[in-house]
């Protein structure tokens, strides 16, 4: 439900969509020609619209049709006195020229340290003040200015953060990366000295005879002995003939001969 008042023809309440244009809500209330503005709420905690079409939204449940001869220009600022009475109109027992002063001069902390988000902007404070400051335009800038820079010091410590985050991270790749290759080196190293090692080994060691080659000495050996005890047996050359007793003397000949080579072998 949205009440539609001021400078129109047919002031009333009208069910509006959200979404819809003011501009429709305005002309089906007739609006008249000499309309100068448009404001979303009340005459003292209102805002005015940049244009008619602004959408009608959850917080929309006044619009304002405003004129000059409803809403005349406002007289010229005039410094304060500090009477104290926007004080005493405060309904939430705030101190408004405190608050004026502060913001006026951009000192937003102290602002802050009299409750400046306490306000309410009702603009009890801005409609009894006699210099007719304009109190909640001051409180509505320091809010702004307030939750602007602490949006950029969010995003700057995001950014921070992110920038911090980027370097432990190429630092951590890097000593990972080095280990690896110190670990690396190490094995080829170790790998290194094992073959110099096993080359050393093989080049001092004395060779081993094999069980192969104790077996080939014994059969020669038992093959000479056998031949010495053969060559002392007596002969049985008795009932031989003349030519083959040479033959028998020729054969040992040879055999005498043959018995020092195997024995070099």
């Amino acid at each position: 439900i949205v009440t539609v008042a001021g400078n129109v023809e047919r002031p009333r309440n009208f069910e509006v969509r959200f979404g819809t244009p003011m501009r429709d809500v305005i002309v089906l209330a007739g609006a008249k020609p000499d309309t100068d503005r448009i404001i979303m709420g009340g005459p003292m905690m209102g805002y005015a619209m940049p244009g008619d079409e602004v959408p009608v939204v959850k917080a929309t449940n006044c619009i304002l049709v405003g004129s000059p001869t409803l809403f005349p220009p406002p007289p010229p600022e005039m410094p304060c006195i500090r009477c104290g009475e926007c004080a005493k109109a405060c309904p939430v027992d705030l101190q408004p020229f405190e608050m004026y002063w502060f913001s006026r001069a951009k000192i937003f902390g102290k602002a802050q340290e009299y409750h400046l988000f306490d306000c309410i902007e009702c603009g009890c404070c801005a409609f009894v003040c006699p210099s007719r400051i304009p109190l909640v335009d001051y409180y509505r800038f320091a809010k702004s200015e307030i939750w602007a820079r602490e949006q950029e010091k969010e995003a700057a410590d995001t950014a921070r953060e992110r920038y911090e985050f980027r370097l432990a991270r190429e630092e951590r790749e890097k000593a990972e990366k080095a280990a690896k290759l110190a670990a690396k080196a190490a094995e080829t190293k170790a790998k290194l000295a094992q073959q110099e090692a096993a080359k050393a080994a093989e080049g001092t060691a004395a060779p081993t005879p094999t069980a192969g080659d104790d077996a080939k000495k014994a059969l020669i050996a038992a093959a000479m002995e056998r031949a010495k005890q053969q060559a002392a047996a007596p002969l049985n050359t008795e009932n031989l003939t003349p030519d083959q007793q040479a033959q028998i003397a020729d054969a040992e000949a040879r055999r005498a001969q043959a018995l020092p080579a195997e024995g070099k072998e």
